[in-house]
């Protein structure tokens, strides 16, 4: 009986633990002005990926949380990822660009067709 309330008190504190550690991973939930400005961030980096006329930003997408602006998908070269994070962290509001781009090594890089 004794080692089936240690058990059930080792889980519940396990529980416990577990839950509090999520609790603050999650951290204190946004408002509205800073979830818009998220998204203002996010719509400014795409405008300046797309109006680059060296970069073919389609594959690229962009998220933004409080100034930090992850970038991900794809691009054709290693100098077009350099430049969608150049491009990204030109961007006012943007404090921080974290790279989850990957080259497409199959592209090929002049083609009419990925232009």
């Amino acid at each position: 009986m004794l080692q089936l309330k240690n058990r059930i008190s080792c889980t519940a504190l396990a529980a416990v633990v577990v839950c509090g550690m999520a609790a603050c991973a999650m951290g204190p939930r946004k408002s509205e002005a800073q979830l818009q400005e998220d998204k203002d961030t996010a719509s400014r980096v795409q405008v300046a990926l797309n109006t680059d006329r060296e970069l073919f930003a389609r594959h690229i997408t962009v998220r933004a949380d409080s100034g930090v602006v992850t970038l991900g998908g794809y691009a054709w070269t290693p100098e077009e990822l350099e430049s969608a994070v150049q491009d990204a962290g030109s961007v006012s509001g943007v404090v921080k660009v974290v790279d989850r781009i990957e080259v497409d090594r199959g592209a090929i890089s002049d083609s009419q067709v990925t232009r």
